[in-house]
Protein backbone atom coordinates (compact mmCIF):
# COMPACT_ATOMS: atom_id res chain seq x y z
CA UNK A 1 0.00 0.00 0.00
CA UNK A 2 1.32 3.43 -0.98
CA UNK A 3 0.49 6.33 1.33
CA UNK A 4 1.98 9.79 1.97
CA UNK A 5 5.30 10.00 3.78
CA UNK A 6 5.06 13.74 4.40
CA UNK A 7 2.24 16.27 4.61
CA UNK A 8 1.48 19.94 4.23
CA UNK A 9 -1.23 20.38 6.86
CA UNK A 10 -2.04 24.10 6.49
CA UNK A 11 -2.99 26.72 7.16
CA UNK A 12 -5.24 28.06 4.40
CA UNK A 13 -4.31 31.41 2.83
CA UNK A 14 -0.72 30.94 4.03
CA UNK A 15 1.01 29.70 0.86
CA UNK A 16 0.10 26.01 0.95
CA UNK A 17 -0.95 26.01 -2.71
CA UNK A 18 2.25 27.71 -3.83
CA UNK A 19 4.41 25.29 -1.86
CA UNK A 20 2.46 22.34 -3.29
CA UNK A 21 3.15 23.46 -6.85
CA UNK A 22 6.79 24.27 -6.12
CA UNK A 23 7.53 20.88 -4.54
CA UNK A 24 5.58 19.05 -7.22
CA UNK A 25 8.27 20.09 -9.72
CA UNK A 26 10.95 18.09 -7.91
CA UNK A 27 11.76 14.73 -9.55
CA UNK A 28 11.95 12.93 -6.19
CA UNK A 29 8.63 14.27 -4.89
CA UNK A 30 5.20 13.07 -5.96
CA UNK A 31 1.79 14.49 -5.12
CA UNK A 32 -1.61 13.32 -6.32
CA UNK A 33 -3.10 15.75 -8.81
CA UNK A 34 -5.88 16.38 -6.33
CA UNK A 35 -4.78 18.95 -3.79
CA UNK A 36 -6.93 19.12 -0.66
CA UNK A 37 -8.39 15.60 -0.46
CA UNK A 38 -9.26 16.46 3.19
CA UNK A 39 -9.67 12.80 4.07
CA UNK A 40 -8.45 13.03 7.66
CA UNK A 41 -10.42 16.17 8.47
CA UNK A 42 -13.56 14.65 6.93
CA UNK A 43 -13.58 11.90 9.55
CA UNK A 44 -14.32 14.31 12.38
CA UNK A 45 -16.73 16.86 10.93
CA UNK A 46 -20.44 16.88 10.23
CA UNK A 47 -21.70 16.90 6.65
CA UNK A 48 -23.20 18.75 4.94
CA UNK A 49 -21.70 22.14 5.76
CA UNK A 50 -24.34 24.83 5.61
CA UNK A 51 -22.68 28.04 4.42
CA UNK A 52 -23.25 29.52 0.96
CA UNK A 53 -21.36 27.41 -1.57
CA UNK A 54 -20.13 24.97 1.07
CA UNK A 55 -21.75 22.15 -0.89
CA UNK A 56 -19.25 22.71 -3.72
CA UNK A 57 -16.42 22.29 -1.21
CA UNK A 58 -17.97 19.20 0.36
CA UNK A 59 -18.36 17.71 -3.11
CA UNK A 60 -14.58 17.51 -3.53
CA UNK A 61 -13.79 15.89 -0.17
CA UNK A 62 -12.47 12.31 -0.14
CA UNK A 63 -14.32 10.58 2.70
CA UNK A 64 -13.65 6.91 1.92
CA UNK A 65 -10.38 5.23 2.92
CA UNK A 66 -10.18 3.17 -0.27
CA UNK A 67 -10.69 6.27 -2.43
CA UNK A 68 -7.98 8.05 -0.46
CA UNK A 69 -5.50 5.21 -0.96
CA UNK A 70 -6.22 5.21 -4.70
CA UNK A 71 -4.88 8.77 -4.98
CA UNK A 72 -1.34 7.56 -4.28
CA UNK A 73 -1.11 4.23 -6.08
CA UNK A 74 0.74 5.63 -9.11
CA UNK A 75 3.33 7.45 -6.99
CA UNK A 76 5.37 4.49 -5.77
CA UNK A 77 8.52 5.48 -7.68
CA UNK A 78 8.98 8.73 -5.74
CA UNK A 79 11.21 9.01 -2.67
CA UNK A 80 8.81 11.45 -1.06
CA UNK A 81 5.04 11.23 -1.47
CA UNK A 82 3.11 14.23 -0.24
CA UNK A 83 -0.41 15.28 0.59
CA UNK A 84 -1.64 18.85 1.13
CA UNK A 85 -4.91 19.69 2.87
CA UNK A 86 -5.01 23.12 4.44
CA UNK A 87 -7.71 22.34 6.99
CA UNK A 88 -5.76 19.61 8.81
CA UNK A 89 -4.19 22.26 11.03
CA UNK A 90 -7.50 23.85 12.02
CA UNK A 91 -9.02 20.43 12.78
CA UNK A 92 -5.89 19.43 14.72
CA UNK A 93 -7.78 17.86 17.60
CA UNK A 94 -8.64 14.81 15.52
CA UNK A 95 -6.47 15.01 12.39
CA UNK A 96 -3.03 14.85 14.00
CA UNK A 97 -3.60 11.58 15.84
CA UNK A 98 -5.41 10.00 12.91
CA UNK A 99 -2.59 10.91 10.51
CA UNK A 100 -0.01 9.49 12.92
CA UNK A 101 -2.01 6.28 13.41
CA UNK A 102 -2.48 5.85 9.65
CA UNK A 103 0.86 6.81 8.09
CA UNK A 104 3.23 6.98 11.04
CA UNK A 105 5.59 9.65 12.34
CA UNK A 106 6.07 11.48 9.04
CA UNK A 107 7.56 14.96 8.44
CA UNK A 108 4.95 17.70 8.78
CA UNK A 109 5.03 21.10 7.06
CA UNK A 110 3.01 23.96 8.55
CA UNK A 111 2.67 27.35 6.86
CA UNK A 112 1.57 30.32 8.94
CA UNK A 113 0.83 33.92 8.13
CA UNK A 114 0.23 37.08 10.09
CA UNK A 115 -3.21 36.06 11.44
CA UNK A 116 -4.67 39.51 10.77
CA UNK A 117 -3.73 39.27 7.10
CA UNK A 118 -4.77 35.61 6.94
CA UNK A 119 -8.23 36.50 8.19
CA UNK A 120 -8.62 39.21 5.58
CA UNK A 121 -7.31 36.95 2.83
CA UNK A 122 -9.81 34.23 3.80
CA UNK A 123 -12.56 36.84 3.67
CA UNK A 124 -11.44 37.99 0.23
CA UNK A 125 -11.26 34.38 -0.94
CA UNK A 126 -14.96 33.93 -0.18
CA UNK A 127 -15.69 37.39 -1.56
CA UNK A 128 -14.03 36.34 -4.81
CA UNK A 129 -16.34 33.34 -5.06
CA UNK A 130 -19.38 35.55 -4.38
CA UNK A 131 -20.14 33.53 -1.26
CA UNK A 132 -19.47 36.26 1.28
CA UNK A 133 -22.10 39.02 1.30
CA UNK A 134 -21.17 40.94 4.46
CA UNK A 135 -18.56 43.60 5.06
CA UNK A 136 -15.41 42.33 6.80
CA UNK A 137 -16.40 43.84 10.13
CA UNK A 138 -19.89 42.35 9.89
CA UNK A 139 -18.44 38.96 8.96
CA UNK A 140 -16.11 38.99 11.98
CA UNK A 141 -19.11 39.68 14.22
CA UNK A 142 -21.13 36.90 12.54
CA UNK A 143 -18.39 34.26 12.77
CA UNK A 144 -19.45 32.47 15.95
CA UNK A 145 -23.05 32.19 14.81
CA UNK A 146 -22.05 30.89 11.40
CA UNK A 147 -19.77 28.22 12.85
CA UNK A 148 -22.50 27.20 15.31
CA UNK A 149 -24.70 26.52 12.27
CA UNK A 150 -21.99 24.23 10.83
CA UNK A 151 -20.57 26.47 8.14
CA UNK A 152 -17.27 25.23 6.67
CA UNK A 153 -14.12 26.17 8.53
CA UNK A 154 -13.04 28.66 5.85
CA UNK A 155 -15.58 31.03 7.40
CA UNK A 156 -13.50 30.94 10.62
CA UNK A 157 -11.65 34.16 9.90
CA UNK A 158 -10.65 34.61 13.54
CA UNK A 159 -10.58 31.06 14.86
CA UNK A 160 -8.52 29.90 11.90
CA UNK A 161 -5.69 32.21 12.96
CA UNK A 162 -5.37 30.97 16.55
CA UNK A 163 -2.32 28.93 15.65
CA UNK A 164 -0.70 28.12 18.99
CA UNK A 165 -2.93 25.20 20.02
CA UNK A 166 -2.96 23.90 16.45
CA UNK A 167 0.84 23.89 16.20
CA UNK A 168 1.29 22.51 19.71
CA UNK A 169 -0.86 19.49 18.86
CA UNK A 170 1.26 18.63 15.83
CA UNK A 171 4.50 19.24 17.73
CA UNK A 172 3.41 16.81 20.45
CA UNK A 173 2.23 14.20 17.92
CA UNK A 174 5.10 14.23 15.40
CA UNK A 175 8.85 14.36 15.93
CA UNK A 176 9.62 16.38 12.79
CA UNK A 177 7.54 19.53 12.31
CA UNK A 178 8.76 22.45 10.20
CA UNK A 179 6.96 25.79 10.51
CA UNK A 180 7.26 28.14 7.52
CA UNK A 181 6.20 31.76 7.57
CA UNK A 182 4.23 32.96 4.57
CA UNK A 183 6.15 36.22 4.71
CA UNK A 184 9.43 34.32 4.22
CA UNK A 185 7.95 32.37 1.32
CA UNK A 186 6.94 35.61 -0.37
CA UNK A 187 10.25 37.38 0.23
CA UNK A 188 12.57 34.49 -0.71
CA UNK A 189 10.76 31.45 -2.07
CA UNK A 190 13.94 29.88 -3.38
CA UNK A 191 15.53 29.85 0.07
CA UNK A 192 12.40 28.48 1.73
CA UNK A 193 12.04 25.71 -0.86
CA UNK A 194 15.71 24.79 -0.46
CA UNK A 195 15.22 24.46 3.30
CA UNK A 196 12.12 22.32 2.76
CA UNK A 197 13.99 20.02 0.37
CA UNK A 198 16.71 19.56 2.99
CA UNK A 199 14.04 18.88 5.61
CA UNK A 200 12.57 16.19 3.34
CA UNK A 201 16.02 14.76 2.59
CA UNK A 202 15.85 15.12 -1.18
CA UNK A 203 18.30 16.71 -3.62
CA UNK A 204 18.31 20.43 -2.94
CA UNK A 205 20.21 21.28 -6.12
CA UNK A 206 17.31 20.55 -8.45
CA UNK A 207 15.95 23.78 -10.03
CA UNK A 208 12.47 24.82 -8.90
CA UNK A 209 10.53 27.63 -10.54
CA UNK A 210 9.14 29.78 -7.73
CA UNK A 211 8.16 32.80 -9.81
CA UNK A 212 4.44 32.00 -9.92
CA UNK A 213 2.03 32.92 -7.12
CA UNK A 214 -1.09 30.89 -6.48
CA UNK A 215 -4.59 31.25 -5.00
CA UNK A 216 -5.22 34.93 -5.57
CA UNK A 217 -8.19 36.43 -3.78
CA UNK A 218 -10.19 39.62 -3.95
CA UNK A 219 -13.09 40.97 -5.97
CA UNK A 220 -13.61 42.14 -9.53
CA UNK A 221 -15.26 45.45 -10.34
CA UNK A 222 -16.66 43.92 -13.52
CA UNK A 223 -20.16 42.47 -12.87
CA UNK A 224 -19.83 39.93 -15.69
CA UNK A 225 -16.57 38.60 -14.28
CA UNK A 226 -18.05 38.51 -10.80
CA UNK A 227 -20.89 36.38 -12.15
CA UNK A 228 -18.53 34.07 -14.01
CA UNK A 229 -16.29 33.30 -11.07
CA UNK A 230 -18.98 32.84 -8.43
CA UNK A 231 -19.11 29.48 -6.71
CA UNK A 232 -22.56 29.60 -5.18
CA UNK A 233 -24.30 28.94 -8.51
CA UNK A 234 -24.50 25.48 -10.16
CA UNK A 235 -24.17 26.82 -13.71
CA UNK A 236 -21.15 29.06 -13.16
CA UNK A 237 -19.53 26.46 -10.91
CA UNK A 238 -19.67 23.91 -13.72
CA UNK A 239 -18.24 26.50 -16.11
CA UNK A 240 -15.50 27.29 -13.60
CA UNK A 241 -14.54 23.61 -13.34
CA UNK A 242 -14.50 23.34 -17.14
CA UNK A 243 -12.11 26.29 -17.43
CA UNK A 244 -9.85 24.77 -14.79
CA UNK A 245 -9.72 21.54 -16.80
CA UNK A 246 -8.79 23.38 -20.01
CA UNK A 247 -6.27 25.95 -18.80
CA UNK A 248 -3.22 25.39 -16.62
CA UNK A 249 -3.33 26.67 -13.07
CA UNK A 250 -0.51 29.15 -13.76
CA UNK A 251 -2.46 30.74 -16.64
CA UNK A 252 -5.60 31.08 -14.51
CA UNK A 253 -3.59 32.55 -11.63
CA UNK A 254 -1.98 35.16 -13.90
CA UNK A 255 -5.45 36.15 -15.08
CA UNK A 256 -6.75 36.27 -11.51
CA UNK A 257 -3.88 38.52 -10.43
CA UNK A 258 -4.98 41.08 -13.03
CA UNK A 259 -8.73 41.08 -12.41
CA UNK A 260 -8.97 40.58 -8.64
CA UNK A 261 -8.34 43.46 -6.27
CA UNK A 262 -8.60 43.80 -2.49
CA UNK A 263 -9.91 46.86 -0.70
CA UNK A 264 -7.78 48.20 2.15
CA UNK A 265 -8.73 46.76 5.52
CA UNK A 266 -10.45 49.27 7.78
CA UNK A 267 -8.33 50.55 10.68
CA UNK A 268 -10.98 49.57 13.23
CA UNK A 269 -11.10 45.98 11.94
CA UNK A 270 -7.29 45.76 12.03
CA UNK A 271 -7.18 47.13 15.57
CA UNK A 272 -9.83 44.66 16.72
CA UNK A 273 -7.93 41.71 15.24
CA UNK A 274 -4.61 42.98 16.57
CA UNK A 275 -5.96 42.72 20.09
CA UNK A 276 -7.78 39.43 19.41
CA UNK A 277 -4.60 37.65 18.28
CA UNK A 278 -2.05 39.34 20.55
CA UNK A 279 -1.72 36.70 23.29
CA UNK A 280 -1.86 33.78 20.87
CA UNK A 281 0.98 35.19 18.78
CA UNK A 282 3.13 35.59 21.89
CA UNK A 283 2.45 31.98 22.85
CA UNK A 284 3.26 30.84 19.32
CA UNK A 285 6.61 32.62 19.44
CA UNK A 286 7.58 30.54 22.45
CA UNK A 287 6.30 27.32 20.90
CA UNK A 288 8.25 27.60 17.66
CA UNK A 289 11.17 29.55 19.15
CA UNK A 290 10.96 32.01 16.31
CA UNK A 291 10.85 35.78 16.22
CA UNK A 292 7.49 36.91 14.88
CA UNK A 293 8.33 40.60 14.79
CA UNK A 294 7.40 40.49 11.10
CA UNK A 295 3.82 40.30 12.41
CA UNK A 296 4.14 42.91 15.13
CA UNK A 297 2.95 45.72 12.87
CA UNK A 298 -0.41 43.98 12.74
CA UNK A 299 -0.58 42.21 16.09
Amino acid sequence: MILPNFMIVGSARCGTTSLYYYLKQHPEIGFPDKKEPKFFSSQGVEFPHCGPGDDTVDDGVIRNRADYETLFQSLGTYKRIGEASSDYLYHHQHTAKMIRDTVGDIPILILLRDPVERAYSAYNNLLRDQREKLSFGEALAAENGRLAKNWDWMWAYKMGGLYSAQVETYQSTFSRVKVILFEDLVSDAQLVVKEVLEFLDVDGSKPINTSDRYSHSGNSKNPVLRWLIQRDNPLTYRLRKLLMSIFTRSILEKLASKILKKDVMRDEDRAYLREYFRDDVRKLERLIDQDLSVWKGSV
